[in-house]
């Protein structure tokens, strides 16, 4: 995802979107990339996050309640930058001093293809970078939980150093951390509007994490919202089931979660994956928040 995006985000954004979007570039790319045609790609942004945030000005609420690291992934780096952008918002509001370190991939699309030492690469250049920051008694906030896991379970086990399972221990899903925000009493409130009947699609990788759905419980705080927590697979695990060779296989695994979602008759779908998003959406035929 990495490599993809830092080709097709910013100025070449519009180009690479309009040659995903053709069929026939889409199925000569298959036989090249092993990426399924039929797999929607997420869109590249014409800012990358890390642009973004390179040109911010903090809000004035910024620091008093003290200084996270942003672990923005691949996704919200070069497909996804609202996330981050509105997570920083949001950790701003709440009096967060957000920093946002030298970063590459979290190392799960290594491990899915069984590069580990490629994954050990990335996961020391991620430590080396975030270290100095925990040490100073930050704690990292991540929106994906993919990266969440990857990076709370299995950058301690690869590297087996102390530096390693001092960041693990340090890492949050941004969910989790904003639920314990709540939990203090110390969560800002100012909803300006509810959402109605929210279907909220728990991914794997978060459930794995043994923390809930803290997602769903911050939901559940808007004004006129109701919330059903689906919980069936996505079945894209990294990039498992955006290659050809798996993509039938994962549509049937799938089953469960696109009628779960029809079944609901949400107003609004939201994940806290991007990927299982992109599945839900191209299944569905719904927007996914």
């Amino acid at each position: 995802p990495q490599l993809v995006g830092r080709a097709g985000a910013g100025p070449q954004a519009p180009m690479a979107n309009l040659v995903n979007a053709n069929s026939l570039v889409r199925k000569v790319a298959e036989k090249v990339t092993g990426i399924s045609a039929e797999f929607p790609l997420p869109r590249m942004a014409s800012q990358p996050f890390e642009a973004w945030m390179d040109e911010h000005q903090p809000s004035e609420n910024a620091g008093s309640a003290g200084t996270v690291v942003l672990f923005a992934t691949c996704y919200g780096d070069y497909n996804y930058p609202g996330v981050p952008r509105a997570a920083v918002q949001v950790l701003e509001h709440n009096g967060f001093t957000v920093v946002r370190p030298p970063q590459t991939c979290c190392g799960m699309p290594n491990l899915d293809g069984g590069d580990v030492e490629g994954a050990r690469a990335k996961i020391r250049a991620n430590v080396e970078s975030i270290l100095p920051y925990v040490e100073e008694g930050a704690l990292v906030v991540t929106p994906g939980p993919t990266c969440g896991y990857t990076m709370k379970k299995e950058w301690p086990a690869l590297l087996r150093t102390k530096e390693a399972s001092l960041v693990a221990d340090a890492t949050r899903d941004l969910m989790e951390f904003l639920d314990k925000l709540r939990r203090d009493k110390k969560l800002s409130k100012e909803f300006a509007r509810g959402l109605g009947k929210v279907a909220y699609h728990a991914p794997c990788h978060l459930r794995a994490q043994k923390i809930g759905t803290p997602g769903s419980r911050l939901l559940g705080m808007l004004p006129d919202t109701t919330v059903q927590v689906i919980q069936e697979c996505s079945a894209v695990d990294g990039t498992w089931g955006m290659k050809a060779q798996h993509y039938a296989m994962g549509r049937r695994y799938a089953g469960k979660l696109v009628r779960a979602v029809d079944e609901s008759e949400a107003a609004t779908v939201v994940s806290d994956c991007s990927l299982a998003g992109l599945r839900i959406a191209h299944e569905n035929q719904v927007e996914v928040q």
